[in-house]
């Protein structure tokens, strides 16, 4: 188990450096306001509901990057398009997986917010597996990647999304099972 999640560790870090790294840069064209700010996201997830690698758990982490700059009359303060970069690391010796897109973020009243991910990852889960070994066959081992998550804005600095992901292949290769996780991440902004 460990060995296998070493490789997701090192991408892990390096997300949070370049993410640490980029955040200046980014704020300087986005004018440096929390909103459009980048955020840095720890938590856990049911890995694999519904196939043969569920009931084991993942920890996420993914860096939301400083928002593009969209123009105050095109977006407002309301909408910002942010590249995104994480990994989910399998406790359990299941797949793990690294994933970059974008993430568009909506901001609601009462401190309430909606993101949509999308974008690609890739795993070192199994393209077939023999029956009953515990493994989802995924096809290949690059996926795309959709996100869904409804969050709060707890204070300016600290938030909490609950959120659901599938990585598939689209029937680009075969088998296509792919993986679906469900969990909840805590967030700092910077």
């Amino acid at each position: 188990m460990i060995y296998s999640i070493k490789p997701a560790l090192r991408l892990a870090f390096a997300a949070v450096l370049s993410g640490v790294f980029l955040a200046p840069m980014g704020n300087a064209q986005a004018g440096g306001s929390k909103p459009t700010g980048g955020e840095i996201r720890v938590g856990a997830a049911y890995h694999g509901y519904a196939s043969a690698e569920s009931g084991t758990v993942d920890v996420s982490v993914d860096a939301l990057l400083p928002a593009f700059d969209l123009g105050k009359p095109l977006s407002g303060d309301a909408f910002s398009l942010h590249p995104q970069i994480g990994v989910d690391l399998n406790t359990q010796g299941k797949t793990n997986a690294a994933f970059a897109g974008f993430a568009a973020v909506v901001r609601l009243p009462a401190n309430f917010k909606i993101e949509a991910d999308l974008g690609g990852s890739v795993n070192d889960g199994k393209k077939t597996s023999e029956s009953g070994s515990g493994r989802s066959e995924l096809g290949c081992n690059a996926l795309f990647r959709e996100a869904f998550g409804i969050g709060y804005q707890i204070t300016s600095d600290v938030s909490v999304m609950a959120f659901a992901e599938h990585m598939s292949n689209a029937n680009l290769c075969l088998p296509n099972n792919g993986i679906t996780n469900f969990g909840l991440k805590l967030g700092y902004a910077f």
